[in-house]
């Protein structure tokens, strides 16, 4: 049944990138999953309309639905509705947590700093966006969770990664114009008159890359274990043709925190190898991009900071209110030398300076502290567990995903919220976890009458 699900849901996804957004394909593309719609709405939320979100959140920016914003952002508030319906239906709901509170704190901050922000309009339509995202966050926290309901929203992020990167590494090789200059152009996902940045597109796998990758070296059978690879290899090749260089560290830190935390160093080790192989062979502009990363400032991204530090000096405490970083930065953007020049009205492409900016030393705590808490709520869960591998995949593209919002604004992504997300599911399914297999193995009875048997040989 799972398994139908996956492919109606990842032939929906096909069919909206392939033909475009309109709404009739809308319809038609939805249709596919009407018969598992009307009844996991009610029955199970996490399946219908989460799971369809989940599937369709690399495709976020393909998917626009005119004013409104996006499909993912109709389906996310759907999907708000009915989890909340379903918890509160059966009275399971959990308690909410430390990270809600900080949630709700910032959002109280965003609200008061509209009050000298240098543009209030703009400042009170961007706290729709956050909110929305924190309003989802808090009813995944009180959802009660399984180990198995668990898994099943992970093969739906990897089967909705894995769509994004097949159509991405397809469309690159099907433009000739990118195909021949593969060592020069970067892959831009584009339906119609719509586009992903190609940061954005790459960041998007490596939450679906971290599983998989966790998946394949859990995995004791040859066949799981060769299809994970496979997999790996397709988001690998996807984030080189983007020419993310972001991305690329990213995934190589998340590889190497998996060294530090897992319990497949070994067979991590030699997968290492084997994944530098492979980058270093293939022929993409991200290599030019290292190159020239010294000479163009990151394309231009430290004279864009510097903007943001100066501006940040002049209102270390408040900001300038919630959204207005270009307001801000182009108040200072003629006094501050431009070595890169970038222009006006320019992104922060920096998490911290963006926030520091915008609602000052008050705010930046606050969102450094929810991304601590997040990160910290799995520590219960110890290498007994049989969510330990899930707990050190999350905390893998947790600090992936903290790494990369160091070159690029993401905050308002939904494919960063996710991983907090499922954070917070993984919370709520580990405490019904069985003890892994191999502490079962050493706890079953057969053990210890075998330990008891050879205590008492040894006795005089």
């Amino acid at each position: 049944m799972l398994a139908i699900v996956v492919l109606l849901y990842c032939a929906a996804t096909v069919l909206v990138i392939a033909l475009g957004p309109p709404p009739a394909v809308l319809a038609l593309a939805l249709l596919l999953v009407v018969p598992y719609a009307l009844q996991s709405a009610f029955a199970r939320p996490l399946l219908f309309p989460f799971g369809l979100y989940v599937v369709l959140v690399p495709f976020d920016n393909l998917l626009g639905a005119g004013t409104f914003g996006t499909l993912t952002k109709f389906l996310g508030m759907l999907a708000g509705a009915a989890l909340l319906f379903w918890t509160l239906r059966r009275r399971t709901a959990r308690p909410l947590g430390r990270s809600v509170a900080l949630l709700a704190g910032l959002v109280a901050w965003m609200l008061l700093s509209a009050l000298w922000a240098l543009d209030q309009r703009t400042a009170l339509q961007s706290i729709s966006t956050y909110a929305g995202l924190m309003l989802l966050y808090a009813v995944v926290t009180i959802v009660p969770a399984t180990p198995r309901a668990l898994r099943t929203q992970l093969v739906l992020l990897v089967a909705g990664g894995l769509a994004a990167a097949v159509y991405g590494i397809h469309a690159f090789y099907q433009d000739p114009s990118l195909a021949q200059h593969a060592t020069t152009t970067r892959l831009v996902v584009q339906a119609g008159t719509t586009t992903i940045d190609p940061n954005h597109f790459s960041n998007a796998l490596l939450f679906p890359l971290a599983v998989l990758t966790m998946w394949s070296l859990r995995s004791r059978r040859l066949v799981p274990k060769v299809a994970g690879i496979a997999g790996l290899a397709i988001f690998t090749d996807a984030i080189l043709l983007s020419g993310s260089r972001e991305a690329l560290s990213a995934t190589l830190l998340i590889m190497l925190y998996f060294l530090i935390r897992s319990r497949h160093r070994l067979q991590l080790g030699i997968a290492v190898a084997v994944l530098l192989t492979f980058v270093l062979s293939v022929q993409t502009s991200i290599w030019t991009r290292f190159s020239t990363l010294l000479e163009t400032g990151g394309s231009g991204r430290t004279s864009i900071w510097a903007v943001a530090v100066q501006a940040a000096k002049q209102r270390p405490i408040q900001g300038y209110g919630i959204g207005n970083f270009q307001e801000a930065y182009d108040l200072y953007y003629i006094g501050v030398h431009q070595t890169y020049p970038f222009g006006w009205n320019s992104p922060a492409h920096n998490l911290v300076l963006h926030y520091q900016v915008e609602l000052g030393f008050v705010g930046l705590l606050l969102i450094a502290l929810f991304f601590w808490s997040a990160f910290r709520s799995l520590r219960f869960i110890d290498a007994k567990s049989e969510l330990y591998d899930e707990r050190i995949a999350m905390e893998g593209a947790l600090i992936a995903i903290a790494f990369v919002s160091l070159t690029i604004d993401l905050f308002t992504y939904k494919y960063a919220w996710l991983v907090l997300f499922l954070i917070a599911f993984l919370r709520n399914a580990a405490p019904a976890a069985q003890p892994s297999a191999v502490t079962r193995a050493a706890n079953s009875p057969i053990t210890a009458a075998l330990s008891a048997r050879a205590a008492s040989r040894a006795l005089p």
